[in-house]
């Protein structure tokens, strides 16, 4: 079930940017022919108005069909009759949308509840760990390891990284205003059997926020995660970081989203929301036949003060589909690769 609902909220994404699309051309007076959900031979097809709505095969995403964009209908309703800035505006309203969606994803998280700070406080005891076998509790507190004083739960984590499992250590607790001693030999993570673990889980603090604190929220982690993103291309384009380890295909993108919503609603939402902010800005870039490189044409027709020739677009077109091609087949390879040989899709940070 997890992949399902991976690829039904990864669809969704794709459908509200041609969605954003297909408002924004009805506004500005173009006639949309299509709307479509999923690819490959329709399943069901119903016309309402000028446009036809329909349900395909293959339910991944979605298109949009404007007259004039792909062909040569001309006319008061088509694309190309359309002056720059409303073309612009129709090509803008895909990224909006995703980023919209994003925005009002993360504020309705922030509406729900989010982990605001981690408690030395005990939730549950792992069973066949230390602390299981020491008799911890829920509840306790845990306020020393081997000597040393411990005031945050990060503080507890810094001193554990230095542990190997087999190594005695010494916990001191605190449970009912009492201080109670524990000692014994540290676990194995069952996930990485490098790492040590007590076998605790903490107390995660959560906060709430009230509609118009938790929207001025979303709208502030939005720019932040852009700002992320514009670092992130740039650093891919001069070789900073790997291309290998950073850029999934969808078959990369499935794989972690189903193993994320196996975590729960709230972390898929929150990587929904990633996802989301992630399409708008690829969609930006100025490469053809992506939104940007339409937006790079629209703006050289206003300097130049007449339409770019079909010939120059037509080369452009040409050499960005193969641009995005091979890095669709680079991805995939890299993607493949990793689950033959059992590497993380995501590679892990940290010590």
């Amino acid at each position: 079930m997890t992949i399902i609902s991976a690829v039904v909220g990864l669809s969704a994404l794709v459908v509200i940017h041609e969605l954003g699309h297909m408002l924004a051309a009805k506004t500005v007076g173009v006639k949309v022919t299509e709307f479509g959900f999923g690819f490959g031979p329709p399943l069901l097809r119903k016309k309402i108005g000028k446009t036809t709505y329909s349900i395909r095969i293959i339910l991944l995403g979605g298109f949009v069909k404007m007259a004039g964009m792909n062909d040569e209908e001309k006319g008061p309703e088509s694309y190309r009759s359309k002056g720059a800035w409303r073309r612009a505006f129709i090509i803008l309203a895909g990224p909006f949308a995703n980023l919209l969606a994003a925005v009002l994803i993360l504020a309705t998280l922030y509406v729900s509840g989010v982990p605001t700070g981690v408690t030395t406080e005990v939730e549950d005891v792992i069973p066949g760990s230390l602390a299981a076998e020491a008799g911890m509790q829920g509840g306790d507190r845990i306020v020393a390891v081997d000597g040393e004083e411990v005031e945050s739960w990060r503080q507890f984590q810094e001193i554990m990284r230095k542990k190997q499992p087999g190594d005695k250590v010494e916990l001191v607790v605190e449970r009912n205003e009492e201080r109670d001693r524990f000692s014994g030999m540290l676990t194995a993570d069952p996930e990485d059997s490098e790492k040590a673990i007590v076998g605790v889980r903490p107390i995660v603090i959560t906060t709430s926020y009230g509609p118009l604190e938790a929207l001025g929220l979303g709208v502030e982690r939005t720019i932040e995660i852009i700002g992320i993103f514009g670092t992130f291309i740039g650093q891919l384009v001069t070789g900073e970081v790997s291309f290998y380890d950073s850029v999934s295909s969808p078959i990369g993108i499935v794989e972690v989203s189903s193993d994320v919503a196996s975590q729960g609603v709230q972390s898929f939402a929150q990587l929904l929301a990633l996802i989301s902010i992630n399409l708008a800005i690829f969609n930006l870039l100025p490469i053809l036949p992506l939104d940007g490189g339409h937006l790079f044409f629209i703006a050289g027709e206003k300097i130049l003060g007449r339409p770019v020739s079909a010939e120059t677009v037509g080369k452009f077109a040409a050499f960005g589909l193969a641009l995005i091609l091979m890095m669709f087949v680079l991805a995939t390879y890299a993607d493949l690769s990793k689950i033959f040989t059992g590497q993380p899709f995501i590679p892990e940070v940290g010590p």
